[in-house]
């Protein structure tokens, strides 16, 4: 079977499938490496695989992606143009090269010499011990074609099944890696992701691709990746698949809900609702929902000092049975009918936040809205005091 590619929608199951496809490779005799960007979903797929198998396995090999590519991109072949072992990886999410705080470049960074080497400096600290982490990705892309794909070749020998989990954080030189893997490893390359989550990136700079619809293109175009979609929800009530599918039209699968039954104990308050920030108090009470929140500073004039909020970046891979959003404006905006407010947007992420926010709900999701803001959106008003009639 060729390489695939799985847009994998919020709670659609993609560690699940990831740990079981794993599993079966295991239990064949084979090895499995997983490859992800985040420390919390490498811990999750660690979790989950002892979860489902029973115990841990050496033949079973989580990897976050920087490291990936040090210890088995770089590092064995790094002699095709560093002499010195790398040791270790400088972590930097911005330019290492330009001066603090200007667009200039540090004199002496050049990516060659004036005699056509490579110039370590551009690729390491000073020491030469030190891989800048926002250059990896090339860095191993060089390697690769200097040694004629050799780092692929070796992960050929040791791995039968390689998975790249959370593949719609990757941008640019990461592509041109997994192109470098795609040559020889043909049938062995599984990406998982959903472009409607990508809010971290993995590197500076503008390299292509990097939009969802770039992405889907590098892999199946150029990659000739077979893609698949899992449109599943298994988490979120349809009414709340549905609102999250207006956030990215057209450009994926209708979500299909897979929560079959709403618990009697949650039924008498389920869907989508508008909280007046006046009775925010009595919502929280009456239902303790999860707050979820633009940044970590929205809300403290009316929230509960010792309440724990996520932000829409931190609540991502998490899920809960009520959620109340605190939206900005842009957000708001689009709830309430204008589905333009995001296309002057340099970048998808506003967007995509607003996707996550929402699919983190699964039975409830009320929106905080200012009292004056509250006329004409699509959605019904909660109304307090007849829900706290109800409860009594």
């Amino acid at each position: 079977m060729p390489n695939e590619l799985w847009i994998a929608g919020a709670g659609s199951g993609k560690t699940h499938k990831i740990i079981t496809e794993a599993i079966e490779v295991i239990e064949a005799g084979g090895r499995v490496l997983v490859v992800t960007y985040t420390t919390n979903n490498q811990a999750e797929l660690r979790a989950r695989f002892v979860e489902l198998y029973g115990a841990s396995s050496e033949r079973f090999v989580v990897k976050g992606l920087f490291s990936f590519y040090l210890e088995d991109m770089v590092r064995p072949y790094q002699s095709e143009v560093f002499p010195d072992r790398i040791a270790t990886i400088s972590f930097t999410e911005n330019n290492p090269h330009l001066i603090a705080g200007t667009t200039y470049y540090i004199d002496g960074r050049a990516e060659k010499l004036e005699d056509g080497t490579i110039n370590s400096l551009y690729y390491l600290t000073s020491c030469k011990t030190q891989a800048y982490s926002g250059l990896l990705a090339k860095l191993a892309t060089l390697i690769a074609k200097l040694s004629k794909d050799a780092s692929a070749k070796r992960l050929k020998e040791i791995y039968q099944r390689v998975f790249f989990d959370e593949v719609q954080d990757l941008v640019g030189w990461d592509y041109d890696v997994i192109k470098s893997l795609n040559k020889v490893m043909v049938d062995s390359i599984c990406c998982v992701g959903d472009f409607r989550q990508t809010i971290y990136t993995t590197t500076f700079g503008h390299k292509a691709p990097q939009t969802p619809q770039q992405k889907i293109d590098y892999f199946v175009g150029k990659m000739r990746f077979v893609k698949h979609s899992m449109p599943k929800n298994r988490r979120c009530i349809q009414e709340i698949c549905d609102l999250s599918d207006t956030i990215h039209p057209g450009l994926y699968d209708k979500t299909i809900s897979g929560v079959e039954q709403v618990p009697d104990e949650i039924s008498h308050h389920h869907g989508i609702f508008i909280v007046k920030q006046s009775q925010v108090s009595d919502y929280l009470s009456a239902f303790q929902p999860q707050v979820l929140r633009w940044s970590s500073t929205t809300g403290t004039g009316y929230l509960p000092s010792d309440l724990r909020c996520y932000t829409f970046g931190s609540c991502k891979g998490l899920g809960f049975g009520r959620v109340l959003v605190i939206l900005p404006d842009k957000h708001l905006k689009f709830v309430g009918g204008n589905v333009k407010v995001f296309d002057k947007d340099k970048t998808d992420e506003s967007r995509n936040k607003l996707y996550v926010a929402i699919t983190r709900a699964r039975y409830s999701l009320a929106i905080l809205v200012e009292d004056k803001k509250v006329k004409g959106l699509p959605y019904p008003v909660w109304d307090g005091a007849r829900a706290a009639a109800f409860e009594a």
